[in-house]
Protein backbone atom coordinates (compact mmCIF):
# COMPACT_ATOMS: atom_id res chain seq x y z
CA UNK A 1 0.00 0.00 0.00
CA UNK A 2 1.05 3.53 -0.52
CA UNK A 3 1.11 5.90 2.07
CA UNK A 4 -0.54 9.78 2.09
CA UNK A 5 2.17 13.01 2.11
CA UNK A 6 -0.27 14.49 4.59
CA UNK A 7 -3.61 14.19 6.26
CA UNK A 8 -5.28 16.81 8.62
CA UNK A 9 -8.63 16.01 10.19
CA UNK A 10 -10.02 18.76 12.52
CA UNK A 11 -13.30 18.84 14.90
CA UNK A 12 -14.52 22.58 15.83
CA UNK A 13 -10.95 23.52 14.37
CA UNK A 14 -8.85 21.26 16.55
CA UNK A 15 -6.51 18.67 15.11
CA UNK A 16 -7.00 15.80 16.36
CA UNK A 17 -4.43 13.93 13.54
CA UNK A 18 -2.27 12.16 16.15
CA UNK A 19 -4.88 10.45 18.32
CA UNK A 20 -6.39 8.83 14.86
CA UNK A 21 -5.91 5.43 14.79
CA UNK A 22 -8.03 4.48 11.33
CA UNK A 23 -10.42 6.59 9.34
CA UNK A 24 -13.12 5.12 6.91
CA UNK A 25 -15.06 7.33 4.53
CA UNK A 26 -18.19 5.29 2.95
CA UNK A 27 -19.23 7.15 -0.70
CA UNK A 28 -21.99 5.20 -2.56
CA UNK A 29 -24.26 6.59 -5.78
CA UNK A 30 -27.20 6.41 -3.73
CA UNK A 31 -26.26 9.31 -1.71
CA UNK A 32 -24.29 11.17 0.42
CA UNK A 33 -20.74 10.40 2.29
CA UNK A 34 -20.35 9.00 5.53
CA UNK A 35 -17.97 7.45 7.57
CA UNK A 36 -16.37 6.35 10.92
CA UNK A 37 -13.16 7.92 12.94
CA UNK A 38 -11.16 5.75 15.50
CA UNK A 39 -10.09 7.95 18.19
CA UNK A 40 -7.52 6.95 20.94
CA UNK A 41 -8.02 10.01 23.42
CA UNK A 42 -5.00 10.35 25.62
CA UNK A 43 -5.78 14.20 26.07
CA UNK A 44 -9.36 13.86 27.56
CA UNK A 45 -9.85 15.60 24.25
CA UNK A 46 -13.77 13.88 24.58
CA UNK A 47 -14.61 15.47 27.74
CA UNK A 48 -13.22 18.68 27.26
CA UNK A 49 -14.21 19.60 23.56
CA UNK A 50 -16.69 17.05 22.57
CA UNK A 51 -20.23 18.59 23.19
CA UNK A 52 -24.25 17.88 22.33
CA UNK A 53 -24.26 20.08 19.39
CA UNK A 54 -23.56 18.72 15.59
CA UNK A 55 -19.62 19.67 15.69
CA UNK A 56 -18.51 20.07 12.06
CA UNK A 57 -15.50 17.97 11.13
CA UNK A 58 -12.89 19.07 8.16
CA UNK A 59 -10.86 16.49 6.44
CA UNK A 60 -8.03 17.35 4.45
CA UNK A 61 -5.38 14.91 2.73
CA UNK A 62 -2.87 14.70 0.18
CA UNK A 63 -1.93 11.78 -1.85
CA UNK A 64 1.00 10.98 -4.50
CA UNK A 65 1.65 15.13 -4.42
CA UNK A 66 -1.86 15.55 -6.44
CA UNK A 67 -3.70 18.72 -5.59
CA UNK A 68 -4.97 18.86 -1.62
CA UNK A 69 -8.89 17.45 -1.07
CA UNK A 70 -10.95 18.63 1.32
CA UNK A 71 -14.38 17.27 2.22
CA UNK A 72 -16.64 18.81 5.20
CA UNK A 73 -18.66 16.79 7.55
CA UNK A 74 -20.97 16.69 10.97
CA UNK A 75 -19.82 14.71 13.57
CA UNK A 76 -23.01 12.79 14.06
CA UNK A 77 -22.33 10.73 17.31
CA UNK A 78 -20.13 8.44 19.16
CA UNK A 79 -19.84 4.30 19.70
CA UNK A 80 -17.75 1.42 21.54
CA UNK A 81 -16.24 3.70 23.46
CA UNK A 82 -14.18 1.97 25.78
CA UNK A 83 -12.51 3.66 29.17
CA UNK A 84 -9.07 2.87 30.33
CA UNK A 85 -7.57 4.77 32.83
CA UNK A 86 -4.92 6.71 31.04
CA UNK A 87 -7.07 6.90 27.86
CA UNK A 88 -10.24 6.50 25.70
CA UNK A 89 -11.03 4.70 22.62
CA UNK A 90 -14.01 5.64 21.10
CA UNK A 91 -15.63 5.88 17.39
CA UNK A 92 -16.64 8.92 15.94
CA UNK A 93 -19.33 9.04 13.12
CA UNK A 94 -19.51 11.43 10.74
CA UNK A 95 -21.77 12.44 7.98
CA UNK A 96 -22.30 14.69 5.10
CA UNK A 97 -22.20 18.46 5.87
CA UNK A 98 -25.49 18.05 3.35
CA UNK A 99 -27.24 15.49 5.44
CA UNK A 100 -28.52 18.12 8.13
CA UNK A 101 -29.92 20.77 5.58
CA UNK A 102 -31.70 18.07 3.24
CA UNK A 103 -34.27 17.91 6.76
CA UNK A 104 -35.26 21.60 6.24
CA UNK A 105 -38.97 21.37 4.87
CA UNK A 106 -39.67 22.44 1.32
CA UNK A 107 -43.07 24.52 0.98
CA UNK A 108 -42.78 25.83 -2.43
CA UNK A 109 -43.69 25.45 -6.24
CA UNK A 110 -41.41 24.56 -8.91
CA UNK A 111 -41.32 24.42 -12.70
CA UNK A 112 -38.54 23.66 -15.57
CA UNK A 113 -36.41 20.81 -16.56
CA UNK A 114 -35.97 18.01 -13.20
CA UNK A 115 -32.25 18.81 -12.99
CA UNK A 116 -32.85 22.46 -12.69
CA UNK A 117 -35.78 21.98 -9.70
CA UNK A 118 -32.95 19.93 -7.80
CA UNK A 119 -30.43 22.55 -8.33
CA UNK A 120 -32.63 24.98 -7.41
CA UNK A 121 -33.98 22.88 -4.19
CA UNK A 122 -30.33 21.80 -3.05
CA UNK A 123 -29.48 25.77 -3.39
CA UNK A 124 -32.42 27.09 -1.62
CA UNK A 125 -30.99 24.69 1.53
CA UNK A 126 -27.59 25.09 1.23
CA UNK A 127 -27.52 29.05 0.22
CA UNK A 128 -24.08 29.60 1.42
CA UNK A 129 -22.51 26.10 0.38
CA UNK A 130 -24.43 24.87 -2.29
CA UNK A 131 -22.00 23.32 -5.26
CA UNK A 132 -23.76 20.87 -7.46
CA UNK A 133 -22.27 19.54 -10.96
CA UNK A 134 -25.19 18.60 -13.76
CA UNK A 135 -23.71 16.20 -15.61
CA UNK A 136 -26.63 15.13 -17.75
CA UNK A 137 -29.84 17.26 -18.74
CA UNK A 138 -32.96 15.58 -18.01
CA UNK A 139 -36.07 15.10 -20.41
CA UNK A 140 -38.31 14.76 -17.39
CA UNK A 141 -39.90 18.74 -17.26
CA UNK A 142 -42.87 19.87 -15.34
CA UNK A 143 -44.31 21.72 -12.41
CA UNK A 144 -43.35 20.32 -9.04
CA UNK A 145 -45.49 21.59 -5.74
CA UNK A 146 -43.85 20.85 -2.31
CA UNK A 147 -46.00 19.80 -0.04
CA UNK A 148 -44.06 21.12 3.03
CA UNK A 149 -41.87 17.79 3.08
CA UNK A 150 -38.25 17.40 3.87
CA UNK A 151 -36.18 18.96 0.74
CA UNK A 152 -34.83 14.85 1.47
CA UNK A 153 -37.79 13.55 0.08
CA UNK A 154 -38.50 16.22 -3.07
CA UNK A 155 -35.11 15.49 -4.09
CA UNK A 156 -35.39 11.74 -3.94
CA UNK A 157 -38.78 11.33 -5.83
CA UNK A 158 -37.68 13.64 -8.75
CA UNK A 159 -34.40 11.68 -8.67
CA UNK A 160 -36.57 8.89 -9.01
CA UNK A 161 -39.13 9.79 -11.22
CA UNK A 162 -36.25 11.17 -13.68
CA UNK A 163 -34.45 10.36 -16.88
CA UNK A 164 -32.54 11.94 -19.41
CA UNK A 165 -32.75 12.33 -23.51
CA UNK A 166 -31.32 8.62 -23.78
CA UNK A 167 -33.90 7.38 -21.10
CA UNK A 168 -31.96 6.20 -18.58
CA UNK A 169 -32.52 6.95 -15.16
CA UNK A 170 -30.74 9.55 -12.81
CA UNK A 171 -28.93 9.15 -9.62
CA UNK A 172 -27.75 12.24 -7.33
CA UNK A 173 -24.96 11.47 -4.79
CA UNK A 174 -21.34 13.09 -3.54
CA UNK A 175 -17.96 12.13 -4.43
CA UNK A 176 -14.93 12.27 -1.78
CA UNK A 177 -12.65 13.66 -4.68
CA UNK A 178 -15.01 16.14 -5.73
CA UNK A 179 -14.37 18.66 -2.86
CA UNK A 180 -17.63 18.81 -1.06
CA UNK A 181 -19.53 19.27 -4.25
CA UNK A 182 -22.67 16.94 -5.05
CA UNK A 183 -23.52 15.20 -8.84
CA UNK A 184 -26.47 14.62 -10.61
CA UNK A 185 -25.63 11.82 -13.43
CA UNK A 186 -27.52 9.79 -15.66
CA UNK A 187 -27.05 5.88 -15.92
CA UNK A 188 -25.89 6.35 -19.59
CA UNK A 189 -23.34 8.87 -18.59
CA UNK A 190 -21.89 7.06 -15.91
CA UNK A 191 -21.99 3.45 -17.79
CA UNK A 192 -19.84 5.77 -20.43
CA UNK A 193 -17.67 7.73 -18.19
CA UNK A 194 -13.97 5.44 -18.09
CA UNK A 195 -11.62 6.52 -15.39
CA UNK A 196 -8.57 7.58 -17.12
CA UNK A 197 -5.27 7.70 -15.70
CA UNK A 198 -3.06 10.78 -15.89
CA UNK A 199 -1.89 10.12 -19.65
CA UNK A 200 -5.34 10.04 -20.66
CA UNK A 201 -5.62 6.51 -20.69
CA UNK A 202 -8.34 3.99 -19.75
CA UNK A 203 -7.22 2.28 -15.93
CA UNK A 204 -7.33 -0.60 -15.01
CA UNK A 205 -8.37 -3.07 -11.74
CA UNK A 206 -6.37 -5.74 -12.06
CA UNK A 207 -4.57 -8.60 -9.78
CA UNK A 208 -1.15 -7.65 -7.46
CA UNK A 209 1.98 -7.59 -9.36
CA UNK A 210 4.54 -10.40 -8.42
CA UNK A 211 8.07 -8.73 -8.84
CA UNK A 212 7.17 -5.57 -7.00
CA UNK A 213 10.96 -4.97 -6.33
CA UNK A 214 11.37 -4.61 -10.08
CA UNK A 215 8.85 -1.37 -10.39
CA UNK A 216 7.55 1.73 -8.88
CA UNK A 217 5.01 1.70 -6.60
CA UNK A 218 2.93 4.38 -9.30
CA UNK A 219 3.21 0.91 -10.85
CA UNK A 220 0.66 -1.09 -8.31
CA UNK A 221 -1.91 1.92 -8.11
CA UNK A 222 -5.35 -0.56 -8.55
CA UNK A 223 -3.99 -3.68 -8.01
CA UNK A 224 -5.41 -6.03 -5.30
CA UNK A 225 -5.21 -9.99 -4.24
CA UNK A 226 -8.58 -9.95 -3.08
CA UNK A 227 -11.80 -10.44 -5.85
CA UNK A 228 -14.92 -11.90 -4.77
CA UNK A 229 -18.54 -12.32 -6.97
CA UNK A 230 -20.40 -11.03 -4.40
CA UNK A 231 -23.90 -11.36 -6.10
CA UNK A 232 -24.85 -12.96 -9.77
CA UNK A 233 -28.59 -12.57 -10.54
CA UNK A 234 -29.49 -12.55 -6.71
CA UNK A 235 -33.55 -12.79 -6.32
CA UNK A 236 -34.15 -13.99 -10.09
CA UNK A 237 -36.95 -15.62 -9.64
CA UNK A 238 -38.41 -12.11 -8.24
CA UNK A 239 -36.90 -9.82 -11.05
CA UNK A 240 -38.74 -12.39 -13.52
CA UNK A 241 -41.99 -11.89 -11.87
CA UNK A 242 -41.59 -8.36 -11.94
CA UNK A 243 -40.86 -7.93 -15.43
CA UNK A 244 -37.01 -6.92 -14.91
CA UNK A 245 -36.27 -8.25 -18.56
CA UNK A 246 -39.71 -7.05 -20.10
CA UNK A 247 -43.02 -6.91 -19.45
CA UNK A 248 -46.46 -6.50 -21.47
CA UNK A 249 -47.54 -3.27 -20.20
CA UNK A 250 -50.71 -1.96 -19.83
CA UNK A 251 -51.03 1.84 -19.50
CA UNK A 252 -54.17 3.30 -18.06
CA UNK A 253 -54.69 7.60 -19.02
CA UNK A 254 -57.82 7.82 -16.29
CA UNK A 255 -58.74 11.27 -17.23
CA UNK A 256 -59.32 10.20 -21.07
CA UNK A 257 -60.19 6.95 -20.54
CA UNK A 258 -58.16 5.42 -22.90
CA UNK A 259 -56.00 2.11 -22.76
CA UNK A 260 -52.78 1.85 -24.45
CA UNK A 261 -50.78 -1.87 -24.70
CA UNK A 262 -47.29 -1.67 -24.93
CA UNK A 263 -44.61 -4.79 -25.53
CA UNK A 264 -41.05 -4.23 -23.99
CA UNK A 265 -38.51 -5.46 -26.79
CA UNK A 266 -37.83 -8.73 -24.16
CA UNK A 267 -40.86 -9.73 -23.53
CA UNK A 268 -41.96 -11.83 -20.19
CA UNK A 269 -45.10 -13.59 -19.92
CA UNK A 270 -45.81 -11.23 -17.05
CA UNK A 271 -48.19 -8.83 -18.10
CA UNK A 272 -48.63 -5.10 -15.35
CA UNK A 273 -51.07 -2.45 -15.60
CA UNK A 274 -49.79 1.07 -14.69
CA UNK A 275 -51.61 3.91 -14.45
CA UNK A 276 -50.53 7.10 -15.72
CA UNK A 277 -50.88 10.56 -13.19
CA UNK A 278 -53.37 12.54 -15.37
CA UNK A 279 -52.09 15.74 -17.99
CA UNK A 280 -54.56 17.94 -16.68
CA UNK A 281 -53.93 18.77 -13.48
CA UNK A 282 -53.19 21.76 -13.99
CA UNK A 283 -54.63 24.58 -16.14
CA UNK A 284 -52.88 26.64 -19.02
CA UNK A 285 -51.52 22.97 -20.19
CA UNK A 286 -49.07 22.23 -18.03
CA UNK A 287 -48.18 19.64 -16.69
CA UNK A 288 -46.67 17.76 -13.47
CA UNK A 289 -43.03 16.58 -13.21
CA UNK A 290 -44.32 13.59 -12.61
CA UNK A 291 -46.63 13.04 -15.80
CA UNK A 292 -44.63 10.45 -17.15
CA UNK A 293 -44.87 7.62 -14.18
CA UNK A 294 -46.63 5.10 -14.99
CA UNK A 295 -45.56 4.96 -18.94
CA UNK A 296 -44.27 2.92 -20.53
CA UNK A 297 -41.03 4.51 -21.10
CA UNK A 298 -41.00 4.61 -16.76
CA UNK A 299 -41.25 1.05 -16.45
CA UNK A 300 -38.29 0.54 -19.24
CA UNK A 301 -36.32 3.08 -17.34
CA UNK A 302 -36.64 1.45 -13.94
CA UNK A 303 -36.06 -2.36 -15.14
CA UNK A 304 -32.58 -0.96 -16.66
CA UNK A 305 -31.84 0.79 -13.62
CA UNK A 306 -32.31 -2.42 -11.32
CA UNK A 307 -30.12 -4.87 -13.70
CA UNK A 308 -27.41 -2.97 -14.11
CA UNK A 309 -27.01 -3.84 -10.20
CA UNK A 310 -27.38 -7.44 -11.57
CA UNK A 311 -23.78 -8.99 -10.96
CA UNK A 312 -21.78 -6.94 -8.32
CA UNK A 313 -17.91 -7.46 -8.07
CA UNK A 314 -15.73 -6.50 -4.53
CA UNK A 315 -12.10 -5.71 -4.44
CA UNK A 316 -10.89 -5.27 -1.29
CA UNK A 317 -7.88 -3.87 0.08
CA UNK A 318 -6.61 -2.11 -3.38
CA UNK A 319 -4.05 -0.14 -3.71
CA UNK A 320 -6.17 3.64 -3.92
CA UNK A 321 -6.39 4.62 -7.21
CA UNK A 322 -6.18 8.65 -6.87
CA UNK A 323 -9.27 11.03 -8.05
CA UNK A 324 -11.79 7.45 -8.65
CA UNK A 325 -15.24 7.66 -7.84
CA UNK A 326 -18.62 6.21 -8.12
CA UNK A 327 -20.70 6.78 -10.85
CA UNK A 328 -17.14 5.98 -13.41
CA UNK A 329 -16.80 3.31 -15.29
CA UNK A 330 -13.49 0.94 -15.28
CA UNK A 331 -12.60 -2.31 -16.54
CA UNK A 332 -11.06 -5.42 -14.69
CA UNK A 333 -8.10 -7.46 -15.62
CA UNK A 334 -8.20 -10.60 -13.81
CA UNK A 335 -5.90 -12.16 -16.29
CA UNK A 336 -5.88 -16.43 -16.65
CA UNK A 337 -3.90 -19.26 -15.82
CA UNK A 338 -3.21 -23.14 -17.51
CA UNK A 339 -6.48 -23.77 -17.02
CA UNK A 340 -9.00 -21.14 -16.53
CA UNK A 341 -9.71 -17.22 -17.03
CA UNK A 342 -12.24 -15.85 -14.80
CA UNK A 343 -15.57 -14.44 -16.83
CA UNK A 344 -15.89 -11.75 -14.99
CA UNK A 345 -12.71 -9.70 -16.54
CA UNK A 346 -14.59 -6.92 -18.57
CA UNK A 347 -15.89 -3.01 -17.79
CA UNK A 348 -18.05 -2.49 -14.75
CA UNK A 349 -19.57 0.72 -12.91
CA UNK A 350 -18.15 1.98 -9.52
CA UNK A 351 -21.13 1.83 -7.15
CA UNK A 352 -19.17 2.38 -3.68
CA UNK A 353 -15.71 2.88 -2.46
CA UNK A 354 -14.97 2.92 0.72
CA UNK A 355 -11.88 4.77 1.83
CA UNK A 356 -9.60 3.34 4.20
CA UNK A 357 -6.36 5.11 6.28
CA UNK A 358 -4.95 3.67 8.59
CA UNK A 359 -1.71 4.23 10.55
CA UNK A 360 1.71 2.20 10.12
CA UNK A 361 4.71 3.12 11.79
CA UNK A 362 3.30 6.75 12.17
CA UNK A 363 2.10 7.03 8.69
CA UNK A 364 -1.36 7.07 7.06
CA UNK A 365 -1.81 4.35 4.25
CA UNK A 366 -4.38 4.74 1.75
CA UNK A 367 -6.31 1.62 0.64
CA UNK A 368 -9.90 1.39 -1.25
CA UNK A 369 -12.68 -1.59 -1.03
CA UNK A 370 -14.75 -0.79 -4.29
CA UNK A 371 -17.93 -2.49 -5.43
CA UNK A 372 -18.41 -3.11 -9.49
CA UNK A 373 -21.54 -3.55 -10.75
CA UNK A 374 -22.80 -4.61 -14.09
CA UNK A 375 -25.63 -6.50 -16.49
Amino acid sequence: MLKLDNIIIEIANKDISKMITGVTIYESVWGMLKGAIAITDGINFFDNFIGTSLSDVQFTFQYLEKSPISCSFYMDGISDMQIEKQQKKYIIHIQSTYVSSHAIAINSTFSGRSDEIIKDIFTEINPNSALIYIDSQTDTKGKYIAPNISARDCLASLVNNAYDVKQTGMFLYQRFFDNNAIRLTSLDYMLNNSFLNENKTKAYIKKSILSHHELSGLATLGTSDSFKLKEYNMDFIQKVEDGVWGKAVSEMNLDETTKKDNLTKEATSIHKQNFKLSDKLYSDNIKSVFSTRGTSIASKIINHKIRTFNTVLEVTDMVALPNVGVGMSISVMLGKGNKSESRQDGKYLVSYIQHKFSVDAGNFIYSQDVGLVRE
